[in-house]
């Protein structure tokens, strides 16, 4: 467990949760950088669809860890096929956007068809980058398991105030951003958004690399 104090009283307990959790997501990572890409590059709703994704996975696991699995999910998300995986999902990311062709957008086109959009393809490239990114991990059996075994103190509905911290907190942070993103990229001229679309490309890649290489090198070393 985490080495962190937290407060007793719920509210105070709860109010941290929200803190900590908007603070870490507030960090550029990899999740940021990807429903950043996804809004800019296709649709306000791969982005949203990309981060429900991720959200499944932190409901998944603050579950898993309130039914006592803490020991199993520090030894699952140490595997380096984890790291591999994840790697494997932002080298995809970053192909991708190297190999897109700029496109005119049309603001009359509906935002609601999720088919065309590919929610379920956004949905499972987060469950795939969460997943697959070690820091998540490290946080969710340390800091998010301290979170957790404070809010059991306080029954099952303290456990569902602390869920709805956390995951408060990351919407307090994506949500602006998102609105920003949709507001602001029609300010860039198609040129300087192409430019910014390769670069956050390139970064995907040289990441799922590493990652990528990690994982495989940690996994080299304890089979071979």
């Amino acid at each position: 467990m985490s080495d962190i104090t937290v407060p007793l009283s719920l509210p105070a307990l709860v109010a941290s949760g929200f803190v900590v959790s908007l603070a870490t997501v507030a960090v550029p990572g990899p999740i940021t950088l990807v429903a950043t890409h996804l809004a800019l590059s296709r649709h306000l709703s791969s982005a949203i669809w990309f981060l429900i994704g991720v959200t499944t996975l932190d409901v998944t696991l603050f579950t898993a860890l309130a039914s006592g699995a803490g020991p199993l999910l520090r030894t699952f998300g140490a595997l380096p096929m984890v790291e591999i995986i994840g790697g494997i999902a932002l080298l995809w990311g970053g192909i991708s956007s190297l190999r897109a062709v700029p496109t005119h957008r049309n603001p009359r086109v509906s935002i609601n068809n999720v088919e065309e959009r590919k929610a379920f393809g956004s949905f499972l490239l987060g469950l795939l980058v969460a997943a697959g990114n070690p820091h998540y991990w490290i946080w969710w059996v340390t800091a998010g398991l301290a979170f957790v075994e404070a809010a059991r103190a306080h029954g099952g509905s303290g456990l569902l105030w602390m869920l709805g911290a956390l995951v408060g907190g990351v919407a307090a942070w994506y949500a602006p951003l998102l609105w920003a993103l949709s507001h602001g990229s029609s300010l860039l001229t198609p040129r300087v958004e192409h430019v910014v679309m390769k670069g956050m490309g390139a970064v995907l890649l040289l990441l799922g690399a590493g990652l990528a290489g990690l994982g495989s090198w940690r996994f080299w070393i304890a089979h071979f």
